[in-house]
């Protein structure tokens, strides 16, 4: 199996040594992405999701895809209040509409800067063949 480590133009890297997305056959794995060195990067926790959403539907075409394509995802998140759930629930279903992933949610201490909220990672199902 061919496995393929890609970084994306139009999305900074952070510095941390890691690829964007590691492709392995039909699965595309998306490394954790947060609002850091973006104009959301200070912003609440709707505005964090929307800016990493838009990074992740960014790959995904990039890949042939779209964001239907992505079957799990997991949130770390330093709040789980039902305010900043809310915030968060609302952009998904802007950008997932009716194909909602699996999905996990867990609470960290901390994430990669004091005003980061919130960090999604994501697998998804791209066939090969329909690139």
């Amino acid at each position: 199996m061919d496995i393929d480590r890609r970084n994306y133009d139009g999305i900074p890297r952070t510095g941390s040594p890691h690829f964007q997305a590691v492709r392995a056959g039909d699965f595309l794995f998306l490394a954790g992405a947060t609002a850091k060195l973006t104009r959301a990067e200070t912003g609440t926790m709707g505005e964090q999701t929307r800016v990493i959403l838009e990074r992740m539907d960014h790959i995904m075409k990039s890949e042939g895809g779209s964001l239907s394509d992505i079957v799990k995802i997991t949130s770390y998140v330093t709040d789980l209040s039902e305010e900043a759930k809310a915030e968060t629930q609302e952009v998904r279903v802007e950008f997932f509409g009716e194909d909602l992933p699996a999905s996990t949610r867990v609470k960290v201490a901390g994430l990669d800067g004091p005003a980061l909220l919130i960090e999604i990672d994501a697998i998804a199902v791209i066939p090969r063949d329909s690139l």
